[in-house]
């Protein structure tokens, strides 16, 4: 086998590996393959030109996969291949101060246990204290407790 062939095999080995750290992290697909194919690639050095030729071979590509795993943990560490967006937001965060308790209004949807309701303050999503609540039935705050509402019909 000629060595332009074998270094080849390294040379694609140590950009699997480059690929895997710095554009593809975490499938491992791809540092395994390239992994195997420096091996490979280093073991056929020693077979086929000897051992002087397999250690530079085998010092060579070490260094190099050092090198690419040092500056890929520093290019992680800095974020500039990472997201820096947060996610901020909260869900079910209403403002429900504009709602009392004792206010009627009736509900938009059949409330099983939750469901749309309009009141005096404007439209919010309402707990029952029962089991269901048909849609447009004049329901009545009877608890608040965080940001939920609890209503119940008023023919009870």
């Amino acid at each position: 086998m000629t060595l332009a062939a074998i270094l080849a095999i390294i040379a694609i080995g140590l950009l699997l590996i480059f690929l895997e750290i710095f554009l593809i992290p975490g499938t491992t697909l791809f540092g395994i393959a390239g992994g195997v194919a420096v091996v490979i690639g280093v073991l056929l050095v020693y077979y086929y030109y000897g051992s002087y030729y397999g250690n530079i071979s085998f010092a060579v590509s070490l260094a190099a996969v050092l090198v690419s795993v040092f500056f890929g943990f520093r290019v992680i560490e800095s974020n500039k291949l990472a997201m820096k967006a947060e996610i901020d937001g909260k869900v079910n965060n209403e403002d429900v101060s504009d709602f009392q308790i004792g206010q009627t209004g009736h509900t938009l949807t059949d409330l099983r246990p939750n469901g749309k309701a309009k009141f005096e303050a404007g439209k919010t999503e309402v707990y029952s204290v029962g089991d269901f609540i048909n849609r447009d039935t004049n329901v009545q705050i009877v608890k608040i407790t965080g940001n939920k509402i609890y209503v119940q019909p008023l023919n009870i």
